[in-house]
């Protein structure tokens, strides 16, 4: 099934999911995260905002400022994403495609001991993905060398997505 079809297909289950069923795998996508060790371990965490129907990253975003972690959110800038520092959540405004985006100016270029938590709208076992089409994330992700981790829901793990030479496989999917 090509990628199109696979998009549509797992943005409408996505949007199905009853409210009660999203905030339980938001609060377990949210323990499993902050357990693991890639995480304990950074310093630095590249994270999306998330949007109404997507994985919840505002806990994330807060715990990781709480817990003195550097949180850089990405801003969308002709064909690709820069990341820039936030220090709270008032550090957004709504940008490019309705998305939150940092309206600070202090991007980072230094991802040293960083994980980048990657939005998609499916993701298969092997840990590939389908984005929203834009390949945002697989342009920064070609020279990312830090830990890839994709969030999601049980309900949008496929059994294989075909990737095209552009597409950057994660290190980890984690879903409830």
């Amino acid at each position: 099934m090509n990628k199109k079809i696979l998009r549509e297909k797992y943005l409408n289950i996505r949007k199905n999911i009853n409210k009660e069923n999203k905030q339980k795998y938001d609060n377990d996508i949210f323990n499993k995260v902050i357990n693991l060790q890639e995480y304990k371990e950074s310093k630095l965490v590249l994270i999306y905002v998330s949007l109404k129907y997507e994985a919840d990253t505002f806990n994330l975003i807060n715990y990781s400022l709480n817990t003195n972690k550097k949180v850089a959110v990405p801003k969308c800038k002709g064909d690709n994403i820069i990341f820039y520092e936030i220090k709270n959540l008032k550090d957004l405004e709504e940008g490019s495609f309705g998305i939150l985006e940092p309206k600070t100016n202090k991007s980072i270029t230094d991802f040293n001991n960083s994980i980048c938590i990657i939005p998609g709208v499916a993701f298969d076992k092997q840990n590939n993905r389908i984005g929203y089409g834009k390949g945002f994330y697989d342009r920064f992700l070609k020279n990312y060398k830090g830990i890839k981790i994709g969030l999601t829901y049980k309900e949008c793990i496929c059994d294989k997505i075909d990737n095209d030479i552009n597409d950057i496989k994660l290190d980890k999917v984690i879903f409830s």
